[in-house]
């Protein structure tokens, strides 16, 4: 597993199939100040969210991934920690709104406006 440990940050799960695209927002977000945890897919993030659910903060999942994808993991991972806050990315246009309590950002985008969504969805 992949970390970022800051101190003192919030624990962000970081999910998304593009290699490139979250090694940028990894980056990002632990130059923030936030720790990381990566996973490369619904599956992935589900066995990383399961170890220890009550130490993420967020969850930032892209929607369309191989094997499982970003709305099926989260639905999983509510049913564990139903209070769990998500933001969604996604290079496609939403068909519908993301369901309640839960944010959505528009891939591609700026660094500030996914920092700006990472803050606002975790209330900061």
């Amino acid at each position: 597993m992949e970390e970022g440990e800051p101190s003192g940050g919030k624990t962000i799960l970081l999910v998304d199939d593009e290699p490139q695209i979250r090694s940028m927002m990894f980056a990002l977000l632990v130059n923030r100040g936030y720790k990381v945890i990566q996973a490369a897919d619904g599956l992935d993030a589900l066995e990383k969210f399961k170890v220890n659910p009550q130490e993420i903060d967020l969850v930032v999942t892209d929607i369309i991934m191989p094997r499982l994808d970003g709305l099926s993991s989260i639905k999983i991972m509510r049913t564990i920690t139903p209070s769990i806050k998500v933001l969604l990315m996604s290079g496609y246009a939403a068909e519908q709104p993301p369901p309640d309590g839960v944010s959505f950002i528009m891939k591609p985008f700026f660094p500030a406006d996914f920092l700006q969504a990472v803050c606002s969805t975790m209330g900061e």
